[in-house]
């Protein structure tokens, strides 16, 4: 939690503290939401490096940030995943003992990841795990992102341009992933001192997956941390900047052969199950007495039912498409439809009707 944040808090508890109950708690719970918003950060990270790196040699590390969170450490060279404790609120410390099978040296280098909620921030240890040894760019400062903000611009050429925005520790190179038809990464220009943005312009007919986090990265020397921001999307317009002004247009995304039971439900479900262990014990290793003793179980009904259900199996079809705003729908149809990866529909009441 930042210190404004706290200082925030803080305040807002002896405040609410001469209100009555009922208010206190509907302004907490809002204050508490706008604590939980925040952006999740590594502040610090460090180890107590050993005389040498051998089996038995144990490595204390310690981490500081967002509390309340889960940090998890990556070792090059470990066998295994190391969790850190939460000790105090924001102080993360745990221990790992070099085994025989590692393959752990004195510049091994060691990433942190701190995860709260769906909000993710990682970090890389800036020290080296020996003494006597010095990692390159040791004295670089650490990479802390603040914020990562999106925001749609006037398109040019009739596409639509998204403005992305990262604030956080200056001097470093940022950039975003962008996540869509044309996947990779947004690279960012520092426009002042610890704030970095850069403009990208969909070409004509491309989407952007609204539904995934947007992950920013920001890199000082050979340190790095990324932050992930899930609804980043949610204030940007897309429908009203698209080329030929189409709400209810689409790209075919996948065609998917689906096997459904009499009742129209997808197979694999415990009903499946049941049956599948029925008739598997008739067909496999089991005998007369084990059918019969299940079939009891199950009752004699519902096994006449499933087996009446899988006698109607069906194949369905179904087509999933990417939406001119960004969103994922599926159409079902009962027979294969003359509808091809690529192509460019418009959704039609429940159906779909292909473009020119």
């Amino acid at each position: 939690m930042r210190p404004s944040t706290q200082i925030l808090a803080t305040a807002l508890a002896c405040l609410l503290a001469a209100v009555p109950p009922f208010l206190a708690d509907a302004a907490w719970a809002q204050a508490s939401s706008i604590v939980d918003a925040a952006p999740v950060r590594v502040t610090g990270f460090d180890v107590e490096p050993v005389d040498r790196l051998e089996p038995g040699a144990e490595l204390n590390f310690t981490v500081w940030g967002t509390a309340g969170a889960t940090v998890l450490l990556q070792i090059d060279g470990s066998r295994r995943t190391v969790r850190l404790d939460e000790t105090s609120p924001g102080r993360y410390q745990g221990s790992y003992i070099v085994g025989r099978s590692d393959r752990i040296g004195p510049e091994s280098r060691v990433h942190a990841n701190l995860r709260r909620d769906n909000r993710v921030a990682t970090a890389q240890l800036g020290e080296a795990l020996q003494v006597g040894w010095t990692l390159p760019d040791a004295a670089a400062p650490m990479p802390v992102i603040e914020s990562v903000a999106v925001a749609s611009e006037p398109g040019r050429d009739r596409a639509e341009a998204l403005r992305y925005t990262v604030r956080g520790a200056p001097g470093g190179q940022a950039s975003v992933q962008l996540q869509g038809s044309q996947a990779g990464n947004v690279v960012l220009d520092e426009q002042r001192p610890g704030e970095y943005a850069g403009t990208y312009v969909l070409p004509q007919g491309a989407w952007v997956d609204t539904g995934q986090p947007l992950v920013a990265q920001l890199r000082i020397g050979d340190r790095s941390v990324r932050s992930s921001v899930p609804d980043a999307y949610a204030g940007v317009n897309f429908m009203s900047r698209r080329a030929d002004g189409c709400r209810d247009c689409a790209i075919v995304q996948a065609v998917n052969a689906v096997t459904v039971d009499g009742e129209g439900r997808v197979l694999g479900t415990v009903a499946g199950g049941v049956l599948g262990a029925v008739v598997g014990s008739q067909f496999g290793k089991g005998d007369g007495r084990t059918v019969a003793g299940l079939a009891g179980a199950v009752g004699g009904a519902l096994l006449g039912r499933e087996i009446q259900k899988r006698h109607n199996e069906r194949t369905q079809y179904e087509v999933v498409v990417r939406m001119n705003d960004g969103a994922q729908r599926s159409v079902v149809y009962a027979e294969a439809p003359n509808f091809r990866v690529g192509d460019r529909v418009r959704m039609v009441g429940e159906t779909l009707e292909l473009r020119p």
